[in-house]
């Protein structure tokens, strides 16, 4: 049985109440990964876990519509840990969030992928040339593993001259597999031709343009994330990856790179192999999403943009002229870094006094620019350098007071020179907005009905510049019988840091379901934000010199049990 929360709000309609059992050996579920960790649009998946699904019955709450999860309550011997998805004709693809959960309890929240292309599976074994596991298919996502130190996965494809190839592995950055990846392509001689590691954060994409007709060969291996004493090749159950192989249409950007629905015009799409028919797009906005989604059924992937509070303009040559490209305030231009030593440069009024946001968004979108940014006034005076405004933090960003009427001048590049087809940016120069953010301690949480009260501890982030109203954190759609008084965060206390909620349940009240901690501005009400929470085994920290911060998701669960 499955059931899915499209919109935040009313995430606790597919909420289930459960009759608990006595059985000593009764255990909610538990996941680590799942293997496959995705399938394709229209297709049905048999899918094992890692760890234990937990007591039956055992259902499977999604993050959206369309999957169909059926496990089975008297399982055949050996196939304990696996269940059925069927992908609908109707899914949309990119990234679900699955959560398993029983009388007892519930999982981990784990990632899956639904796909445009056929699937299939890496066979071992596969490690050198001669055993290379062939590709007979023109576009296919083959769903591997690298089970065991040491392990080496090859694929064996054939290329016309002049075919594109793309090869792009997903594995750290959305399935959370703690390995960063590397792929190679070689030549029938085994020469390596070319060799890459990180295009997406830790997940590698090879770009191949065949010099000759032959076979050709995807090699893969990895590292670990985060870095240990070992010397060599890495690998273990939980080093899952899904690597997409095509000769067809896959897009790396849109231009632009955020789409404002008022305008209701498509997106130019850049990539490889991509047909007139596919050069442009309309986005897909679903309710309250604040992303779009860029997909078609011959595309090899699909994209995610986020949503602009304005229309958002290109660059145009202007950019390279002394003068600048013209800009009215408020703005938002994608533009593109594409030469090494190429300097973008922008104009605009702005008035005394007036408090502007300046944001260049690359590295958080998953594009290599590290933005740089100068602000001269219109003297030509440097006013304010920005680079990275905290640590680990790599897009530029600045709250700025404007010191007097007059024109302005802005000045977009690499911090190192760099630049490239890949070198795309996103630049807002918006008023400046105080805002706030919820984050909770935990993804999940237990109440023993009848007994002690839950305490919940809600951190407030009040972001630069300050957040100053005070905020009324409370749990939205809690069942009959459970009840949580709303606390009201005080700037004069303390800052307003935090909070503890107390949860309370009667004494027969049983219940499963996401749980939906809000803030809410005591003086707008608009002003609302739903706490998120990092969760735990996917995507750690890691120790290097660019560590990507932990995940954090909106989906929060409560368990309500009987003494």
């Amino acid at each position: 049985m499955s059931c899915h929360a499209p919109i935040l709000s009313v995430v606790l309609s597919c909420s289930l109440v459960f009759s608990l059992g006595t059985s000593v050996i009764a255990a909610p579920p538990s996941v680590n990964y799942l293997t496959p960790a995705g399938g394709q649009v229209g297709q049905k998946v048999e899918v094992s876990v890692d760890k234990t699904l937990g007591t039956q019955p055992v259902s499977v709450w999604t993050s959206q519509p369309g999957l169909k999860i059926e496990i089975p309550e008297k399982p055949a011997k050996g196939k304990e840990k696996q269940f059925t998805v069927e992908i609908t004709a109707e899914a949309k693809p990119g990234l679900y969030w699955l959560r398993f959960h029983n009388a007892e309890g519930a999982s981990e929240i784990r990632p899956f992928l639904v796909g445009t292309l056929p699937e299939v599976t890496g066979a071992e074994p596969n490690e050198d040339l001669e055993h290379a596991q062939k590709i007979e298919q023109t576009a296919v996502t083959v769903n591997g593993v690298l089970a065991k130190a040491g392990d080496v996965d090859i694929y064996q494809v054939k290329l016309k001259q002049g075919q594109t190839l793309i090869a792009s592995q997903v594995a750290n950055e959305q399935l959370g597999s703690p390995m960063d990846g590397v792929l190679q392509l070689l030549n029938h001689r085994g020469t390596v031709l070319k060799q890459m590691d990180d295009t997406l954060w830790f997940d590698p994409r090879i770009v191949f343009t065949a010099p000759e007709e032959g076979t050709y060969y995807i090699r893969t291996f990895a590292f670990p994330a985060d870095p240990n004493s070992t010397i060599r090749f890495a690998g273990a159950a939980s080093y899952i990856y899904r690597l997409t192989l095509t000769t067809g249409p896959f897009v790396d950007h849109s231009l632009p790179l955020a789409w404002h629905p008022s305008t209701a015009q498509p997106v130019t799409l850049d990539g490889w192999n991509l047909s007139d028919k596919l050069k442009t797009l309309m986005p897909a906005v679903s309710d309250l999403s604040q992303d779009a989604l860029l997909s078609a059924p011959e595309l090899g992937n699909n994209l995610t943009i986020p949503l602009s509070t304005t229309p958002v303009v290109l660059e145009t040559k202007e950019t390279q002229s002394e003068a600048g490209q013209q800009l009215t305030v408020p703005a938002t231009v994608t533009g593109k870094v594409a030469a090494a030593q190429e300097i973008d440069v922008y104009r605009f009024t702005a008035k005394k006094g007036e408090k502007l946001t300046f944001k260049v968004d690359s590295h958080k979108l998953g594009y290599p620019l590290d933005p740089f940014v100068k602000l001269f006034d219109a003297k030509g005076k440097l006013l304010k350098e920005i680079d990275d405004p905290r640590r680990n933090y790599f897009d530029a960003a600045l709250d700025y007071t404007i010191p007097a009427d007059g024109e302005y001048r802005l000045q977009v590049t690499d911090r190192f020179e760099h630049g490239g087809f890949r070198y795309v940016y996103l630049l807002s120069i918006l008023p400046t907005e105080a805002d706030f953010s919820l984050q909770a301690a935990n993804e999940q949480y237990t109440l023993t009905a009848g007994d002690k009260p839950l305490e919940i501890d809600v951190t407030i982030d009040r972001q630069s510049p300050r957040f100053s109203d005070d905020i009324e954190v409370s749990i939205a759609g809690l069942p009959e019988g459970v009840t949580c008084e709303p606390v009201v965060s005080k700037v004069k206390d303390k800052g307003g840091k935090s909070v503890k909620l107390k949860l309370e349940a009667k004494k027969d009240v049983t219940f499963q379901g996401p749980l939906v901690i809000q803030g809410t501005s005591v003086k707008d009400k608009s002003q609302q934000h739903t706490a998120t929470a990092v969760i735990k085994g996917i995507s750690p920290k890691r120790n290097t010199a660019r560590p990507k911060p932990d995940l954090e998701l909106p989906y929060l669960w409560l368990t309500i049990k009987k003494k």
